[in-house]
């Protein structure tokens, strides 16, 4: 399981994360990457937890919303680790577009912001292995926000 955990492991699976984000990936297929009791929190959006809360986020939100999304992973440390878990220090780089008016009339253009993330994972290897994630890892807790979003300049905010 040593291998599992390691840093280049841990950066590919994330990579493949933010890809199937990215892609609108199936939410199956985006689960493949979570524990069945994951806690989740995206701000501005309420925390979540389990497959259900993520499905609801994902489908009814994100997926729905977004469009046009692009995730580069900045960087990962790995913080804390033990031979069942690591914790990480994930900062990603996000640019996405969105219309505002949800109903007619729809906005004349869409909105794009540009931002980094500063995000805090914790990982453990697992049995579970899917399409997407071939990895060994799932994530436990997955929280977005662990600082404030640092917005480039001249794009809109969330």
């Amino acid at each position: 399981m040593a291998d599992v955990l390691s840093i280049e492991n841990i950066k590919s699976f994330a990579a493949a994360w933010y890809n199937a984000l990215d892609t609108h990936a199936p939410v199956e297929q985006l689960q493949e990457f979570l524990a069945e009791d994951v806690e989740m929190n995206f701000p501005p959006d309420p925390p979540f937890s389990g497959y259900a809360g993520f499905k609801a986020w994902y489908v009814d939100i994100i997926v729905k919303t977004f469009f046009d999304e692009n995730h580069n992973v900045v960087s990962v440390e790995v913080v804390n680790p033990t031979a069942t878990s690591a914790e990480l220090n994930v900062v990603v780089a996000w640019q996405a577009s969105w219309f505002r008016a949800t109903g007619l009339p729809q906005d004349a253009k869409s909105h794009r912001t540009s931002m980094n993330a500063f995000q805090k994972w914790i990982i453990r290897p697992t049995e579970k292995r899917g399409a997407l994630n071939t990895f060994g890892l799932e994530a436990t807790y997955y929280n977005a926000a662990v600082k404030p979003f640092e917005y480039a300049p001249g794009f809109a905010q969330l």
